[in-house]
């Protein structure tokens, strides 16, 4: 396209990714429309309030490329219905990108990047690594895919050169990216309906670890070790857990995975010469992103949190981290399955873990981008977790009418998921 593209069309403009970065395209002067088949998502209704020049419509159609330069997606799409007609008519135009190539090729333009990478905590830790920058006056804009507590959304627009993207790697969505820092969270196999291997996977982390910029700089979670696996920079700086000093640098959010998240932020603030005293303030004020062990509220003194773990690694750092604040409470893990492969591959890690939990319910499995294979169930999971209170009830109106019955007084409710699992903490709270 030898003209820059000024109209951007955003298909799944209620996504998490999608809305912040159809926000950022607004903020840098382009025009903006998206397209959603919900009428309503939580990032859709934060998206519309504060940003009236954004069109959106609801469902999909190929009119709606008229006048448009380009059509973001979000991969997803391309598993879903990659002969949509939208899809084709861009295919056909030449305009299709990801949003992911549109934001490294456009909107990552004359920016100083710092991208947040990594199968685990990159939510966290980009919203962390925001909110620090912005407290130490460097204004920020901040990509990231849940919404901050403290800025009631998922995105700052900042008018800085600062521009931090949370950074996927699934579909290889990062592959666009070249970033001056980059912050390596914990690593672990993911994706393994989009990466099939383990190699292939460390491969599109190498790959985008080579597109650091010349003078850039890594730093990584060195407790992780799949990191040894990479050919990182000789510059490069490694952080482990047993460096936290929890006395100068006290953190509100529990758990040791948050820990590790905010050593990556620590080592960024001093890179960037961040006072300490900066530091410190942000951490022990930090909240936390919505969905990201979230209490959303408690009812004849039953406690109900909403998480968005949905690997098993994530699921024993949720429950560990539940149990370290409530040690003596009967704590309920809930979880609804996501993808058919993911738990699947991965069957022989969830006995350990769920082994603190007190009580185990699976629900059905959040399909996503997958077809029903037609011969694995949440029944499946539920068995193979070996768990003496194990049980699968597949709808969510089943489960909070169960939860309702069942949980007593000091009971702690811990729903986990990344696909409709937001609904049934919520109607599981109602309910009680």
């Amino acid at each position: 396209m030898s003209m820059p593209p000024k109209h951007i069309h955003f298909m799944g403009i209620g996504g998490s990714g999608t809305s912040a970065v159809a926000q950022i395209a607004s903020a840098q002067g382009y025009i903006v429309s998206g397209c959603d088949l919900q009428s309503s998502t939580p990032y859709l209704e934060k998206l519309n309030k504060q940003n009236p020049g954004i069109t959106t419509f609801r469902g999909h159609d190929s009119s709606h490329l008229k006048g448009v330069d380009l059509l973001c997606v979000t991969p997803a799409v391309f598993y879903q219905n990659d002969h949509h007609p939208e899809v084709e008519t861009a295919r056909k135009q030449g305009i299709l990108f990801t949003w992911q190539q549109f934001l490294g090729q456009y909107l990552h333009r004359d920016k100083y990047i710092i991208s947040v990478a990594g199968t685990h905590g990159k939510s966290t830790t980009t919203a962390l690594a925001g909110v620090l920058l912005e407290a130490a006056g460097l204004d920020p804009t901040v990509e990231v895919g849940a919404t901050v507590n403290l800025w009631h959304n998922n995105v700052r627009i900042g008018k800085s050169r600062y521009f931090i993207s949370e950074a996927d790697e699934f579909y290889d969505n990062f592959s666009t990216y070249n970033s001056d820092v980059i912050l390596l969270t914990l690593l672990e196999f993911d994706h393994p309906e989009y990466f099939g291997t383990l190699d292939n996977m460390l491969l599109s982390f190498q790959k985008f670890i080579d597109h650091l910029k010349p003078d850039g700089k890594v730093i990584y979670n060195a407790d992780s070790p799949l990191t040894s696996s990479l050919k990182l920079p000789p510059s490069s700086v490694g952080y482990h857990l047993s460096d936290y000093n929890s006395e100068s640098f006290p953190l509100t959010l529990p758990g040791n995975h948050n820990k590790s998240n905010a050593l990556a932020v620590i080592n960024l603030a001093r890179h960037l010469n961040i006072p300490d005293v900066v530091i410190t303030s942000v951490l022990s004020a930090f909240t936390g992103t919505g969905r990201r062990m979230e209490l959303l509220g408690e009812k004849n003194n039953i406690k109900v949190y909403d998480d968005y773990a949905n690997h098993p690694s994530s699921f024993s750092a949720t429950i560990s981290a539940v149990k370290q604040l409530y040690p003596k409470s009967r704590l309920w893990a809930i979880i609804e399955p996501h993808t058919y492969t993911r738990l699947r591959v991965m069957l022989s890690e969830l006995p350990a873990a769920f082994s603190q939990a007190d009580e185990v319910i699976v629900s059905k499995i959040f399909a996503s981008r997958e077809p029903d294979p037609g011969d694995f169930t949440g029944a499946d999971i539920s068995s193979a977790l070996h768990h003496p209170h194990s049980q699968y009830i597949p709808k969510f109106s089943d489960i909070a009418s169960f939860i309702k019955t069942e949980a007593k007084s000091g009971d702690i409710i811990l729903v986990m998921g990344s696909g409709d699992s937001y609904q049934l903490s919520r109607q599981i709270l109602a309910s009680l």
